[in-house]
């Protein structure tokens, strides 16, 4: 198992310049990583949908991606010109929702597909899509999903969460809260601020009572 670096910021949940590698999201990392041999599948070889939660990672995995293809990130209301075809081999589409125009997003779709670009959406749950034909390619795609965050996962991030505080937390305080935090991004790292917080005003130790006394169980 890799550990990629990462700093936490605020409390803000999970920023998208952090990350743990963790088998909850492996496959989207090795994918990610191995992005030229390990993408897409048949019909669609250059396509591939990363579906996760929020604040799961999929933005950090969106731009080592970038980083390593020099990729695009596409919005709404972008269009796409020959330049920018014959500019870019490779492109990103973040949060895809129904809030996106169906009949465009198919011929984004189409027109990178027959200019053998690489493609990357990224979302929360594929929305449900009215159109046949953008229905039909998205069911086509090689989908990639992260999964909430796991036992390994839960205890690298609250253990570093707790140490960007500069407090060395008890695996004892760990296992505790593994069993009785939310498996969200946000509420594990919210939820560590109002731990400390309650902590250094009553200039207390972190222990197990201390826990129940600031998140009020």
């Amino acid at each position: 198992m890799q550990q990629i670096a990462f700093s936490f910021t605020g409390s803000d949940a999970y920023d998208s310049e952090e990350f743990i590698e963790s088998s909850s999201n492996s496959l989207a990392c090795y994918a990610v990583n191995n992005w030229q041999n390990h993408w897409g599948v048949d019909p669609y070889p250059r396509a591939l949908i990363i579906q996760g939660p929020k604040a799961s990672g999929k933005t950090f995995l969106a731009k080592r991606w970038a980083k390593n293809t020099s990729a695009l990130f596409i919005k709404k209301m972008h269009e796409i010109t020959e330049n920018i075809l014959d500019y870019h081999r490779a492109f990103i589409i973040e949060d895809f929702d129904s809030s996106w125009n169906e009949e465009k997003f198919l011929h984004i779709f189409n027109l990178f597909s027959e200019t053998h670009k690489y493609l990357l959406v990224t979302c929360r749950a594929l929305p449900e899509i009215k159109l046949p034909d953008l229905a039909s390619r998205m069911k086509s795609i090689n989908l990639i999903n992260i999964q909430r965050p796991d036992d390994e996962m839960m205890q690298m991030l609250i253990f570093k969460l707790f140490s960007n505080y500069s407090v060395v937390i008890s695996n004892e305080v760990v296992s505790f809260l593994i069993k009785v935090l939310p498996r969200e991004f946000p509420a594990i790292a919210e939820s560590v601020k109002i731990i400390n917080e309650f902590a250094l005003e009553n200039k207390r130790k972190i222990t197990v009572p201390i826990v129940k006394q600031a998140l009020k169980l």
